[in-house]
């Protein structure tokens, strides 16, 4: 068996010219150099060419010799441009050399065909024209050389010259025939490699399997493609028969449909077959047979073999697609119809008939229009009328169908309309579902959704839609909106004395006075217990609106009659009135709500129509902000200092640096009171480097104290807190390092901690900065630790080394079991993990104890120390808490005695 050879390279490896000129002196035609020079020689005795001597002659031919090699060597039989202008100008010049040497310069110019033959051989029809051109350029300066008596001539003059002019023209004419005849042989030549390229290419290629098979049934050739569908490797196949890969019963059919054909018949004879894969599988693959045992060139029969796996694939799950549908068309639970373009009824399934009380047979032929309520066939016809003229693709409606009893059927009806490849349209299929009772209900849910279930009135849902729209059609109609927010007064009373029952019988009431004095244009609304809004729509001005307000207190001034007995209610009412630019329905609602708290704070049983005094904490907050500004550069801010204690040894082994603004007018604020503002402004990020650097300072300021004083001992480690919004500041990571720089501190001294919460937020880019911050050196922490939403992969992919345990679990150490399971679990946690734990908010000693039975390794609190500037605590600061003393004793020694 044979297939397609592959093709070889149009071009040769280059090789090195060292290696091509050792094959050119290895070449067995350089051993023809000495005997040409011995000839030359033999004739130079018989006085047959010029009288050189015959050093001369030997040097003459041995080294056009070398040349020739050299030139070879220098550039390949395949060079192009240049190259090949300067090989043929070689190759002719040597071979000019030699003619003229020997004074028959003329006779041999016969030797330039031969040059330009081995040129043109070698390198091709574009050999010719520099062929040409260096021929007359040699003969021409060899003329001149006789005529100079440079180069002998055994021809007299003029008759040299004569003779190299029609040896000239031979050899041109002789030298363009050559090159004509390359031409036409390479053109000939190229256009058979092209079109066995591309037959080779056809085949190489083809998706189909070709195959010959001789008169005795063995396959004598098959293309690659057989080897890449049925993975059957070919240099493995041998000489096999055809029918050992046929599948038997394919086998058994074709020999019954040959049988039956003609011999001409056969000749193109279109069949379908099997073939066995590699893997034991078949394959199916359409087949066209030809009949080629006459032709000498094959002898044999030629079949082209296209897999058709996928489409017999593609086949099959059709057909089980069909059946599929058509078990889920008929067992479908809810109905199923499909119609011509006209409506008219193909086929439904069981659940359509049941859906209108008819059966299936009943159904069929007969339109949907007619099984549709009146009121909705037109919406229903046009809907199928712009799906079937492609104007859309499908439509969901939902409509009525009448039962066969009379009454009213609500569906859900969605209509698709199925095409032809030519997107014509063929006809509609529909699924109808039964939605009576889901309609009834989402129509109940939808007023539950915006009414209060207890009074029927609209709640807060409804109303500030309603108020939305009044604000916007009376800011065109140059009128007002007013809004009235009633909370009954000391409802609780009657809960508590009469029960919830007589509660809601009471709110009923209310709802039901407020409603009948009130214009149908306005809205009463319950927003839950016993707040109730009014808004009143087209007020023309204030007074309006407070008469409308004294008309609802008045309505509710009458004793309201209960079951459990009379009582009286009375009700706080605040007003506000729209009319600003920027009135919304929320803000108008939120003066109602502040006037009506207003009227609780005077006295109950009132109505204060709301004033613009409450702007009066936005403008404190807004001046609190400004001079958040200044405050760096006037120095304002301190920073206070609070021990983190070893809780083993009672060594202070850290000092968190708090934040304080020394304001000049409202003293010592805590950070509560103004840290919201500074990073809502992002005033945050200077404030955070200068606490962080005037921390830094310190610690190394104290650090060399005690190094004065030979105490020794470890450096004094400082802990700041990094913001949120600082870990988003593009130069936070070099900040830092610069002030490490700056300072001097050693950078494992310096703790930095974060929230647990920032560490939720934006996890890739943070976890890239405090990777970037853990290679600086310094130590990083998670402060608050159990208040967050940093889950434990998180804390793994962190480069944290210290857990802060916030101070709301502490309250409950030795008091109850669930604190301490907290605690517990997270000093468990932090072990597990190779990290520190610190317990923050220590106040009382039986804390300190309990931490030390579970383990933890670092404490931090009043008891221990409260925050306190630098410059209380002094230069020195040592290794225990004698800078926080209190009346003289050591505050850890207090929490043990």
């Amino acid at each position: 068996m044979a297939q397609l050879e592959s093709y070889p390279h149009d071009d040769e490896e280059a090789s090195s010219f060292g290696s091509r000129l050792r094959l050119r002196v290895l070449d067995p035609t350089v051993l023809a150099g000495p005997p040409v020079a011995a000839a030359l020689c033999l004739f130079r005795l018989a006085g047959l060419i010029a009288a050189l001597p015959y050093w001369a002659i030997v040097t003459l031919v041995l080294g056009a010799q070398a040349v020739s090699i050299v030139l070879a060597a220098l550039w390949t039989e395949r060079a192009r441009g240049w190259h090949l202008t300067a090989y043929v100008g070689g190759v002719m010049g040597v071979i000019g050399v030699v003619a003229y040497s020997t004074g028959w310069g003329p006779i041999l110019s016969l030797g330039f065909i031969f040059g330009a033959a081995y040129v043109l051989q070698l390198s091709g029809s574009e050999a010719a024209r520099p062929a040409m051109i260096w021929t007359v350029l040699y003969m021409t300066v060899g003329e001149l050389a006789i005529s100079l008596r440079i180069a002998p001539s055994l021809i007299p003059r003029p008759l040299v010259h004569g003779l190299a002019g029609l040896g000239l023209l031979g050899v041109l004419l002789t030298i363009t025939l050559l090159g004509r005849s390359a031409a036409a042989r390479e053109k000939v030549e190229g256009d058979l490699l092209h079109s066995e390229r591309r037959f080779r290419a056809i085949v190489r290629d083809s998706s189909d399997i070709i195959a010959v098979i001789d008169p005795n049934g063995t396959l004598r050739y098959v293309s690659p493609a057989f080897e890449r569908i049925l993975e059957i490797p070919l240099e493995q196949l041998g000489t096999p028969k055809a029918v050992d890969l046929l599948h038997p019963d394919d086998l058994s059919r074709m020999k019954a449909q040959a049988m039956g054909m003609g011999s001409d018949e056969l000749n193109g004879w279109r069949t379908e077959m099997r073939l066995r894969h590699a893997d034991g599988s078949w394959v199916w693959f359409e087949a066209v047979v030809t009949n080629r045992l006459a032709d000498p060139n094959v002898r044999g029969t030629v079949a082209r073999l296209r897999d058709i796996s996928a489409r017999k694939q593609a086949e099959e799950a059709l057909r089980q697609a069909h059946e599929r549908f058509r078990s889920a068309f008929d067992n479908a639970p809810i109905g199923m119809a499909m119609t011509d373009l006209e409506g008219n009824i193909l086929g439904a399934n069981p659940a359509m008939a049941r859906i209108v009380g008819r059966s299936t047979d009943d159904l069929n032929g007969r339109s949907v229009h007619d099984l549709t309520h009146p009121d909705d066939r037109e919406a229903s016809t046009a809907e199928m009328r712009r799906l079937v003229v492609n104007a859309s693709d499908g439509y969901r409606i939902e409509k009525r169908y009448t039962h066969t009893d009379g009454h009213d059927v609500w569906v859900s009806v969605s209509v698709s309309c199925v095409r032809d490849d030519e997107g014509k349209s063929c006809y509609l299929i529909g699924q109808i579902e039964d939605v009576t009772e889901r309609r009834a209900l989402r129509e109940r849910l939808a007023y539950a959704a915006i009414h209060d279930p207890l009074t029927t009135l609209p709640n807060r849902v409804l109303f500030m839609d309603r108020l939305e729209t009044s604000l916007s059609r009376a800011a065109r109609q140059g009128r007002q909106v007013a809004v009235i927010f009633l909370d009954l007064d000391r409802f609780k009373l009657v809960n508590d004395g009469m029960g919830h029952a007589a509660g809601d019988r009471l709110l009923e009431t209310v709802a039901q006075r407020l409603q009948r004095i009130m214009r149908p244009s306005d809205t009463v609304a319950r927003f839950g217990g016993d707040e109730f809004v009014v808004m009143c729509d087209e007020i023309t001005d204030a007074s309006v609106a407070v008469e409308i307000a004294e008309r609802l207190m008045e309505a509710l001034s009458p004793a309201i009659s209960l079951a459990e007995g009379e009582t009286f209610v009375t009700a706080s009412l605040g007003l506000a009135l729209s009319g600003g630019d920027r009135d919304t329905a929320a803000s108008l609602l939120r003066d109602a709500d502040t006037a009506m708290y207003m009227a609780k704070e005077r006295g109950r049983a009132r109505i204060e129509v709301f004033e613009p005094k409450s702007h009066a904490m936005v403008l404190d907050r807004m001046r609190i902000r400004n001079e958040l500004h200044g405050a760096v550069e006037r120095g304002e801010f301190r920073v206070y200092y609070q021990p983190i204690v070893e809780l083993s040894t009672g060594r202070v082994t850290c000092v968190e640096s708090l934040l304080r603004w020394q304001h000049p007018e409202r003293g010592l604020l805590h950070p509560g009171e103004f840290l919201t503002m500074a990073e809502e402004s992002g005033l945050i990020t200077p404030i955070g480097a200068w606490v962080l650097e005037e921390s830094c300072r310190q610690a190394v300021a104290w650090t060399e104290e005690r190094r004065r004083d030979g105490l020794g001992g470890d450096p004094i480690s400082v802990s700041v807190n990094l913001s949120p919004r600082q870990l988003i500041e593009p130069n936070l990571v070099e900040e830092v390092a610069a002030i490490v720089a700056r300072t001097g501190i050693p950078p494992e001294t310096v703790w930095l901690e974060i929230t647990e919460g920032a560490l939720a937020a934006d996890t890739e880019s943070t976890l890239d900065v405090l990777r970037r911050l853990r290679a600086l050196g310094v130590r990083l922490a998670i402060d608050d630790f159990g208040t967050g939403y940093a889950s434990l992969g998180h804390l793994k992919s962190f480069p944290v080394e210290v857990l802060k345990i916030d101070r709301s679990f502490m309250a409950g150490l030795g008091r109850g079991a669930e604190d301490a399971t907290i605690v517990s679990s997270v000093i468990a946690l932090a072990a597990s993990l190779g990290l520190d734990c610190v317990a923050e908010g220590i106040e009382q000693p039986y804390q300190l104890e309990e931490l030390r039975s579970l383990g933890c390794a670092f404490v931090q609190g009043f008891l221990l120390g409260v925050p306190l500037p630098a410059l209380v605590l002094g230069e020195q600061l040592g290794d225990d808490l004698s800078p926080w003393t209190v009346d003289g004793s050591g505050l850890f020694e207090v929490a043990y005695t």
